[in-house]
Order: C-alpha cells, then structure tokens, then sequence
C-alpha cells in the first residue's frame, strides 16, 4: 500500500522527482495519484541518488539550484545502476543554458514547464 492508502500494483510505477517547488509537486502527486504510480520527492542530490535504485523514472527541476542538476544527470548517467533509468527534466523555456545542457549531460528529455505539466500524465504512466 501507498502513503495514501491505496493498494499499489506491479506495474505501478516508481518515480523519484527532485523538485521543491510547491506548485510542480503538488502536481506531480495528484497526477501520480491518478496513474497509480508512487512518487519519492528528494531535495539533495545525495537523496536523488540514494532513492534511484529501482526507479523506472526520474524527474529533474533543473531550475532547483540546491540539486546541482546537470552534475547530478551526468552521476545518474554514469552510474551503471540508474544509467537505464528514464531521466526527464524540465525547465522555464528561456533558460537555454540548462536546456542544452541538460542534454549535453545525457538527460533522457528536457521539457519546458509547459510542456511538463501537459506531458505529465504519460511520462508517469510510462510512456516515452
């Protein structure tokens, strides 16, 4: 069982998100709610990291300064045992330095806040 007392299933999705801001997380956990899949918010790069193992996907605020993010996605990246796992980050659409280099660090996807939060229902349903 979740936190919220409903019983999860073995195609539920595991999504670890390093995002703080308010809005975007309570966002990611009612969509997460709605699919079915279980959400771990971590608010350090060490907690990213430490709650990869197992994850089918992980999201990224690259504008979340405190997560060093473009140094974390090249850990994840790097590390044999999370470089599998889907890796999305999204991003205000003027901030091109960390779009770029976001990819250039091996991100998976990089969206802007828009197209986050109309893509969110698929990506924690796990589509690609």
């Amino acid at each position: 069982m979740n936190a919220a007392g409903k019983r999860m299933t073995a195609s539920s999705k595991k999504v670890v998100a390093g995002v703080s801001d308010f809005f975007f997380c309570s966002k990611i956990s009612a969509t997460a709610k709605q699919v079915g899949a279980l959400v771990e918010f971590a608010g350090s790069p060490q907690a990213v990291l430490d709650k990869a193992a197992g994850a089918d996907l992980i999201i990224l605020d690259l504008g979340q300064n405190s997560l060093d993010p473009l140094a974390l996605i090249g850990k994840l990246k790097a590390n044999p045992a999370s470089a599998h796992i889907s890796l999305v980050a999204f991003v205000n659409h003027e901030r091109l330095d960390l779009i770029e280099g976001a990819r250039q660090a091996g991100c998976d996807q990089v969206l802007n806040r828009g197209a986050f939060s109309q893509e969110l229902p698929r990506l924690l349903r796990g589509g690609q």
